[in-house]
């Protein structure tokens, strides 16, 4: 290219960055940290000089059990454990799998990213045993596969479950061909791809009847039993799928029973039984700085500059809307003045105090109508009190379950207290509801290294007395991580259905039908409290949410095209 055409483009793009736009991330987990991406990917023209991502968690590097933590903090669900000896260990989102499009895409646009098999440490070891067990309490086990042989084991689970197994397996392919095409709808620029809500997501991809139903009244629809029918009765080894193996997928996964989570969190958890499963060599965090740094790397293609993306360790605490911007705080120090946010964690956990300045007085502060569902006192506050809204839209009133994630070393799993001889043992255990209940709330028990080293899932925090009787006297507990803390939770409470809210969730410049221009909230996490939680729809609704203020920010423009037929 001539020198002086690229000297003339760089000071365009200088000029550009003296009057763009600033944006700000709140949190940094795979919503946040993909957000940056699209925003800068869309971004060809320098329109934003800055795109800040702010995270109080650590993000950027494995966690280690002397690491001190904020009890109370949730931090992004791929972070893992780091262990002296260099192991590494998932601590939440445990693993991705082959229908992670927008994942996957990610990963492979970064050759430093290496995918690995999962439930590993990233250490070859021979002597993991395999199988999985369903523990159904009281020394009753509805399922072990550790006995059978591994080509053996399929036949094992189908002649279990029969044609009940053949109905969810049907469902689960069929919603999985729906959901592919997501991609290609969310990077189109057509104008009916600009989905305003989760619900319009799902209607396009004629889900919406399963997000909205809770998983057992889908598994009705589907003629799925609720017991051993009276023809199977009179085989051997029966079992009943939607109690036993469903159930308790959903418990490791959500903590919640089918009649809790809705349709689609149902046959997510079911679809990785048809394998595709994989980790990250290293920890999947390395997602996270993936995604960052190709920003970045977009950031220096499109306008020469590698500054404009940073990532600031601060827990951001208030947010006040002034005439033109927003200001944040993080405790009583302002961090930073930007025209646009993105909230990328839950509200329910995030505890932000979402404010306005007073039409009448800028020294009053009153609660920012979060979704229009915000009610503002009569009596105006006292001049300077920071005050709490009144009511949060629905999604924020919605709880997360509360999960506990337990990490020991050195450990032996007490057998006989599981009514197992120490041979069968299976290197994954998962309770039902009633197994639950008589193994202390526990969901899994995983095996991760033969020297004695559990990954354990539990709805609360597990006392030493617990862990001696589980694992034996001489186990080193390693970590203890309460996800979100006393008030917090790992995944949404679904209360058996989805719901519909929008990811605009605050808005000061609607001059007509549509936004335009900067001050507005964008909220990509209500993508999970209205479907599922996991990595794949974070970063659909990172995407889905950037899509949108690229569009108000002029980044891109709706434009009518083809889009294929079976779409």
């Amino acid at each position: 290219m001539n020198r002086s055409i690229q000297i003339a483009l760089y000071l365009l793009n200088l000029a550009n960055l003296c009057r763009a736009q600033q944006v700000a991330v709140i949190g940094g987990g795979i919503s946040g940290s993909f957000t940056a991406r699209y925003l800068a990917e869309y971004d060809k023209e320098c329109k934003i000089k800055n795109i800040t991502i702010f995270e109080a968690g650590i993000v950027d590097r494995p966690i280690s059990s002397t690491d001190l933590t904020d009890a109370e903090f949730q931090g992004s669900r791929v972070s893992c454990l780091q262990l002296k000896d260099g192991r590494t260990i998932e601590l939440g989102a445990s693993i991705g799998y082959k229908g992670f499009h927008l994942v996957l895409e990610m990963i492979h646009g970064d050759a430093d990213i290496e995918i690995g098999e999962p439930f590993t440490t990233g250490r070859a070891d021979k002597f993991l045993p395999d199988g999985l067990g369903i523990y159904n309490g009281q020394g009753v086990w509805s399922l072990i596969t550790s006995s059978v042989p591994k080509l053996l084991r399929k036949f094992q689970i189908a002649g279990r479950y029969g044609m009940d197994l053949i109905r969810v397996s049907r469902a689960s392919q069929a919603a999985q061909e729906k959901f592919a095409q997501l991609p290609e709808l969310l990077k189109s620029n057509h104008p009916d791809t600009f989905y305003q809500s989760p619900e319009e997501i799902w209607q396009a991809l004629g889900l919406e009847k399963v997000a909205l139903a809770s998983f057992d009244q889908l598994l009705d629809a589907l003629g799925v039993g609720k017991d051993v029918s009276w023809l199977r009765s009179y085989l051997p080894y029966q079992g009943v799928l939607r109690s036993e193996l469903l159930e308790a997928m959903n418990l490791v996964n959500y903590n919640q029973g089918n009649d809790q989570v809705n349709g689609l969190v149902g046959l997510a958890s079911f679809a990785v039984t048809a394998g595709g499963v994989f980790s990250i060599e290293g920890g999947n965090f390395k997602i996270l700085q993936s995604a960052i740094r190709q920003a970045k790397e977009d950031r220096l293609r499109h306008c020469g500059v590698t500054h404009g993306l940073n990532v600031v360790k601060a827990r951001v605490t208030t947010v006040v809307k002034e005439t033109e911007s927003f200001l944040l705080f993080a405790g009583e120090e302002m961090v930073g003045r930007f025209d646009d946010i993105v909230l990328a964690t839950p509200l329910q956990l995030s505890k932000i105090n979402f404010l306005i300045q007073s039409d009448m007085d800028s020294a009053v502060l009153r609660p920012m109508p979060l979704a229009g569902l915000v009610k503002v006192n009569d009596t105006p506050p006292e001049e300077g009190h920071m005050v709490l809204p009144d009511a949060l839209p629905e999604p924020s009133t919605r709880r997360y379950t509360p999960v506990t994630t337990t990490v020991v070393s050195n450990a032996t799993l007490n057998a006989h207290y599981l009514a197992l001889d120490p041979s069968s043992l299976p290197r994954s255990i998962m309770t039902t509801k009633q197994g639950k209940l008589s193994l202390h709330n526990i969901t899994a028990i995983t095996l991760i290294a033969s020297d004695g080293v559990y990954k354990v899932f539990s709805a609360e925090r597990l006392n030493s007395s617990v862990l001696k009787t589980l694992f034996g006297p001489y186990y080193v507990l390693e970590l203890e991580k309460v996800w979100g803390g006393p008030n917090g939770g790992a995944t949404p409470d679904y209360q058996g259905s989805g719901f519909s809210s929008h990811f605009l969730l605050y808005d000061s410049a609607v001059t007509s039908d549509e936004a335009s221009g900067p001050g507005a909230i964008y909220y990509p996490s209500i993508m999970e409290q209205m479907s599922l939680a996991c990595m794949e729809i974070s970063a659909i609704g990172a995407l889905a949410v950037t899509k949108l203020l690229a569009r108000r920010l002029g980044l891109i423009t709706p434009q009518i095209e083809e889009i294929r037929d079976e779409l």
